[in-house]
């Protein structure tokens, strides 16, 4: 198989890393591998050029992933989730997942990528290989929050405000269609990332998540302060809503018991869609791979 640019890039900051750790065991092995895998993870998130049709200005990549997990069902031994935002707002979410099938399939070991658009425009996606994305309806859609409380003055008192109303939030997926097999999605408490206006500061909103297994977030939830729709108010500040999927099964959420969101069962084949998709590449798996 042809060895691609970017492979050759992860080789050798491979064996770069590789040939300058010493021996090591236990916990400091798996420290080595985590400190690999995200050197690794950050280059790809680089390395992923995000912009609105229409324009070549891109959006801006955080320096650092705003969320780690794994995920043992699904065999991601590592993962990162990173962010792209215009005025602090946050415009798109992207997992890069690090897969380790062992002995099951081949080849074992892959990158997975998910991307997720949480923009009011359409978006363009460019990975390298020449592999791109172009959304055809936008990420989400902000709903007022019903029965949420006035907003607070104060930025604590705001995300405060926030997580309160997350717990509000519960979600049931469907794992399995065809043997109807379902089960409760884990809040994920802690906001995945929080944002403010880049002026005066002025807490605007946090995004939670909730998760299938462990701390992998199938489905993202935002919580804004926005004018007043409903009342056609904009300087009316309220709590707003939004979410995001970013898996292939069908989910329902609701808040405060009353269903406020579901998406069907997508075939993963079938990737790209409107707002979303994901894609593996090859992996070159590291030397101290495997360890727990």
């Amino acid at each position: 198989m042809k060895t691609t640019s970017i492979q050759l890039v992860l080789l050798a900051i491979t064996f770069v890393v590789g040939s300058l750790a010493a021996p090591v065991v236990g916990d400091e092995q798996t420290e080595q591998r985590r400190t690999q895998l995200l050197a690794e993870m950050q280059l790809l998130a680089q390395q992923t050029k995000v912009s609105y049709q229409g324009s070549t200005t891109s959006l801006k990549l955080g320096d650092k992933p705003v969320f780690r997990y794994d995920d043992q069902p699904r065999r991601f031994i590592d993962a990162t989730m990173w962010v792209w935002t215009a005025q602090g707002r946050p415009m798109a979410f992207q997992k890069i997942e690090a897969v380790d099938y062992g002995d099951l399939a081949a080849p074992n070991a892959l990158w997975q990528f998910c991307f997720a658009s949480t923009a009011p425009d359409l978006l363009n996606v460019q990975w390298p290989e020449k592999r791109t994305f172009r959304s055809s309806e936008p990420g989400i859609s902000f709903a007022p929050l019903a029965a949420a409380p006035a907003v607070a003055e104060g930025n604590a008192q705001r995300k405060r405000q926030a997580r309160d109303l997350a717990r509000k939030f519960t979600g049931r997926i469907v794992t399995s269609p065809k043997a109807n097999i379902s089960q409760e999605m884990r809040l994920l408490t802690t906001p995945i990332f929080e944002y403010a206006d880049p002026e005066t500061k002025e807490f605007r909103g946090s995004v939670f998540g909730l998760s299938t297994n462990g701390t992998n977030p199938d489905v993202l939830i935002v919580l804004e302060v926005r004018g007043d729709e409903v009342r056609g108010d904009k300087d009316h500040q309220a709590w707003h809503f939004a979410l995001a999927r970013m898996t292939c099964c069908e989910v329902t959420v609701a808040f405060a018991d009353t269903k406020v969101w579901q998406v069907d069962w997508v075939n993963g084949s079938e990737a790209p869609f409107a707002t979303w998709t994901f894609f593996s590449s090859p992996r070159q798996p590291l030397v101290v791979e495997g360890t727990p």
